[in-house]
């Protein structure tokens, strides 16, 4: 399910874009927004995946409104706007599309294909730095960055959060292709870790390791990833 809010002080075009919504059954408007403020509130507060983004709102510009997100909780975006000059604006925040109203249903269709297809190169994840966890009739958006570290349980994995534990339905390969490689690293067959969370490193006589975290879990360092963590890690301060 992709997650969309619609902002746009103009309530014709706002309703335009719920109308066309309609029918599409992958998509879940969480909130709408008429004004710069309440939609830098509103995306805080839902962290959509997709966004339909007026640019001339009227305290504050929607390009520099999307400029104002850290680039790790960008939405994509699909910007509206009654004018063609500020497309290159547009793009250098890596808008999905560029709709120039009156945009026909026609036009609408082949903006949101382009949006479902970048959202779909990370499946499970948004683009927003979330990952997609659905836990009976419940979806939870766990923020990639605040994962400790991820470790396989059978069919699952699970995703350690502080104290609390999400289960996802995927294989821990394809997890980490989808993972900053600079923030996550393979430490072994069965688990990855976030890089600063580790505190303590513990060599073991078998050539294995164990690591502590922050939060006092220890995880098991294999020997087969070893010296590519502490390669990473640099050499020790003597």
């Amino acid at each position: 399910m992709i997650r969309a809010v619609i902002i746009d002080d103009v309530s014709l075009a706002r309703e335009r874009v719920r109308l066309y919504l309609q029918t599409e059954t992958d998509i879940m408007i969480v909130g709408e927004a008429d004004d710069g403020a309440s939609a830098l509130a509103l995306l805080e507060a839902e962290k959509p995946d997709l966004v339909f983004l007026d640019i001339g709102l009227p305290d504050i510009d929607g390009v520099e409104l999307l400029a104002r997100l850290p680039d790790g909780q960008r939405p994509s975006v699909i910007y509206l706007t009654a004018h063609d000059d500020r497309a290159v604006d547009a793009f250098d925040l890596a808008a999905v599309d560029y709709l120039l109203k009156p945009f026909s249903r026609e036009r609408f269709a082949r903006a949101l294909a382009r949006a479902r297809k970048s959202l779909s190169a990370s499946p499970g994840t948004t683009s927003s730095g979330h990952l997609v966890v659905k836990d009976g009739s419940r979806i939870d958006l766990v923020p990639v960055a605040a994962i400790d570290y991820i470790d396989a349980a059978g069919h699952y994995l699970c995703l350690h959060v502080g104290s609390h534990v999400h289960l996802l339905r995927m294989s821990l390969t394809d997890l980490q292709s989808q993972l900053d490689a600079e923030r996550f690293m393979r430490i072994h067959r069965s688990a990855i870790v976030q890089m600063d969370r580790i505190v303590t490193i513990r060599n073991l006589r078998n050539g294995d390791g164990e690591l502590t975290l922050r939060d006092g879990a220890r995880l098991n360092l294999s020997r087969t990833y070893a010296d590519a963590l502490r390669l990473r890690l640099g050499p020790p301060v003597s």
